[in-house]
């Protein structure tokens, strides 16, 4: 089976340094994990902490902060990154067994060595036994299950149709280690872990969850006997922890997410900003795109746009400008169009100003073109200042206001020029005008790479420039 080569290193190396550790859920889903498709729940002997933060240093892991709504102790994040197919990896580290309702995790099981001491391996990964695995993944699923799947249940059962009070990826996961435990090791197992939780509980569940003959009543009565018997492992009490968990379930309900878009994680460096610039047709905006959809599988990132503003303002005073010209208004034209520029100058000024906002509360921040220096000096400068200074005192004012928003504009961190022929430019982009194209493509095609200005071969195939464009913002993060 096709493994990505950063997961296999990284396995491989645990076990060379000899890490103890093992991947601790969803095993049904590992080979996705492994891939890059979900995340990897990795459970680490906490005396062997400093070994494995060493591994993922010496594989260029970055770690990564959850917001503080969604940050427990004992758990950690990293983001690997695969050479070869730009792949992200995502590390959920565990050095408790930290569990409980959603958006609480409340409880700490201290049954870490159990799992040290009964594992197996799949794919050569180190894994729990099905009968460990499985009892953890039944008091997960009871601690997890909420007011509202409760309530569906029973309004299922009265109408007399079948319903899983449980997620799919968790029926089917339960479903899968049913099929695979052995009952007597079970016991065995669940004696060792200590926990309180009877095994006639966990008998009842099973065979009825395995015919289906579960009821509401089941389901709440399980929930309780499994929160009561764990009473003596939560990590709070009172009343205050119960106001968090409705507070959280509010901010998180889809009502809420319309108005207010939910955190994600961030860096531990802090944030960044990358630029794309190209000529029109180098793919400077689908690449966009999808950098976007790949970076914010696990970070924050913000997009802006440091081109001429889509607005009604730019429309109207352009529009004012022609009517003016058409009248042989040619000050006012001149007037109302400089004072458009000013207008836009100030609009990428203030896109420079969120992008370092973003950038400092740890997101990554990407642009879509930058008024870079090297662009001033073209007949019609792209994206930079357009104003000739006037020999009147108005002229010169109003010159001046245009290069002092320009030359308040910083640097990012990065900036990344697509740099490709006019000839396939054209194929891409054939409705331009081809003289603006030409000067455009020569603009872009000229500009020399430094430490933070990157050029991209975009003549290649679209994917190819993809990876590059990846590899390059990884080594930026």
């Amino acid at each position: 089976m096709k493994i990505l080569e950063i997961s296999k290193s990284f396995f491989l190396m645990l076990k060379t340094d000899g890490v103890r550790y093992c991947h601790w859920k969803s095993n049904s889903h590992l080979y996705e994990a492994l891939n890059g498709k979900t995340d990897l729940d990795i459970l680490v002997h906490s005396e062997d902490r400093g070994h494995f933060e060493g591994v993922c240093s010496k594989l260029g892991f970055k770690k990564i902060i959850s917001p503080p709504d969604k940050s427990f102790s004992g758990l950690e994040d990293y983001l690997g990154f695969d050479n070869e197919t730009c792949a992200l990896i995502h590390l959920h580290v565990h050095y408790k067994l930290v569990l409980g309702q959603r958006y609480i995790k409340n409880h700490h099981l201290p049954i870490e060595n159990i799992f040290f001491d009964n594992l197996t391996l799949k794919y050569g990964i180190s894994v729990p036994v099905p009968e460990l695995e499985l009892i953890l993944l039944i008091i997960r699923a009871h601690m997890k299950m909420g007011l509202i799947s409760i309530i569906k249940h029973g309004i299922r059962e009265l109408q007399g149709r079948s319903y899983c009070p449980f997620p799919s990826d968790i029926e089917q996961e339960m479903s899968h280690l049913i099929s695979a435990y052995d009952r007597k090791r079970f016991g065995e197992i669940l004696h060792q872990c200590s926990l309180s939780i009877p095994l006639e509980m966990y008998s009842d569940f099973i065979d009825k969850f395995s015919t289906g003959e579960y009821t509401c009543k089941d389901i709440v009565l399980y929930k309780l006997k499994i929160l009561r018997s764990l009473h003596r492992y939560r990590r709070d009490k009172g009343v205050f922890l119960l106001i968090k968990y409705y507070k959280l379930l509010f901010y998180n309900s889809r009502i809420i997410e319309k108005f207010i878009s939910q955190k994600k994680k961030t860096l531990n460096s802090g944030g960044r900003i990358i630029s794309l610039i190209g000529a029109d047709g180098s793919g400077k905006s689908s690449h966009l795109k999808d950098l976007q959809d790949w970076l914010s599988w696990k970070l924050s990132v913000s997009t802006y746009y440091y081109g001429i503003p889509k607005n009604i303002l730019v429309d109207v005073a352009d529009y004012m400008a022609v009517v003016a010209q058409k009248l042989k208004l040619s000050m006012i034209a001149s007037l109302i169009e400089n004072c458009m520029w000013v207008f836009i100058a100030r609009n990428r000024y203030k896109v420079f100003l969120a992008s370092i906002r973003e950038s400092m509360n740890g997101k990554v921040v990407i642009t879509d073109r930058f008024p870079m220096k090297e662009f001033r000096e073209m007949e019609i400068p792209m994206d930079g200042p357009r104003i000739a200074k006037g020999k009147s005192g108005i002229g010169r004012l109003i010159a001046r206001a245009e290069s002092g928003y320009y030359n308040k504009i910083q640097m990012p961190d990065c900036i990344l020029v697509l740099q490709v022929d006019i000839e396939k430019l054209r194929e891409r982009k054939s409705d331009l005008d081809m003289l603006l194209h030409e000067k455009k493509a020569a603009a872009v095609n000229a500009i020399n790479g430094d430490e933070r200005v990157v050029l991209i071969n975009a003549n290649k195939p679209y994917t190819d420039v993809q990876f590059d464009i990846k590899r390059q913002i990884w080594n930026v993060l």
